[in-house]
């Protein structure tokens, strides 16, 4: 009977049944690797409770840190097992969030020690048209819509400039608008945002006193006077440290990621298996970096 038994085909197919399954779980084993400890370190709980405390201002009890060890772990065994399943890969999500935290390593891979005056200063040096100060204006302006005046928008202008240069109130000469008819103490870069780049030029250029015109803006044509402007100038340190400071190491981040990278890319031998045009080629033309 046991003879009979061994040449059973469904017992074969059990047993082999049985050997894949075992196979599966050595081989699943040894993809989980060697390390099969999970150590919860000081730092780690510490962690764990600084976190509880910035959400719920307050520190956890002991239930609650059990809780938070607990789920420590949990995270821990379902990452290794999904890696040794080869789940990290070719997922974007994954492999976006490793290179932010690469890209936080790098940035820190360099000195960090604070810039001194000495630096500070030729870096602004070296880029002083950034941080060169705006003219200040103080000014008057009146507007004209050519679409309500039409063929006679020249005409009108001209009529309302020898109005003003004789005195006329400017609240009575030209359209009603939101534009405000006189502005303090306005950053030529400000007037440009609001007027246009054409309109902060001319009031930088014009004479100071005087009703000129017509200055084009989005608005329309304005007629507009000038009454005191501080010429532009460059800025020192002590105009814009804080605007300095926060560019230089914005900078010395972005260093500290090329040359990081630069000495892991040598590590490794690149091969371009895709057809591609001789310009799309990572090495060639200027903007190569390697």
């Amino acid at each position: 009977m046991f003879r009979k038994l061994l040449r059973e085909p469904l017992l074969h197919f059990l047993l082999l049944g049985l050997l894949l399954f075992l196979l599966f779980n050595v081989v699943s084993g040894r993809q989980g690797g060697t390390d099969r400890r999970i150590v919860i370190t000081d730092s780690e709980v510490a962690s764990l409770v600084q976190g509880f405390q910035g959400t719920w201002q307050r520190p956890p009890t002991l239930q609650e840190l059990r809780g938070l060890i607990d789920g420590r772990i949990r995270e821990e065994v379902l990452y290794r097992e999904g890696a040794a399943l080869g789940l990290d890969r070719d997922d974007t999500v994954i492999r976006r969030r490793v290179l932010q935290k690469l890209d936080v390593i790098s940035e820190e891979s360099q000195s960090q020690e604070a810039p001194s005056d000495a630096v500070l200063g030729a870096w602004l040096q070296q880029h002083e048209a950034s941080y060169a100060q705006p003219a200040v204006l103080d000014f008057e302006q009146v507007l004209f819509d050519p679409v309500r005046h039409g063929e006679r928008l020249k005409s009108d202008v001209e009529a309302a400039l020898a109005r003003l240069r004789a005195g006329a109130d400017p609240a009575k000469v030209g359209d009603a608008s939101m534009l405000p008819t006189r502005s303090s103490a306005s950053p030529a870069d400000m007037v440009a945002r609001d007027f246009g780049e054409q309109f902060a030029s001319a009031l930088v250029a014009a004479p100071l006193g005087v009703w000129q015109g017509p200055v084009s803006s989005g608005y329309g044509v304005h007629l507009v006077r000038v009454s005191q402007r501080v010429p532009g100038h460059p800025a020192t340190l002590a105009d814009v440290r804080a605007a300095v400071e926060r560019d230089w190491e914005s900078d010395r981040r972005n260093r500290a990621k090329e040359d990081y990278y630069h000495r892991l890319r040598r590590g490794y031998s690149v091969v371009i298996e895709a057809a591609l045009p001789a310009e799309a080629k990572p090495g060639s033309g200027s903007g190569s970096a390697d």
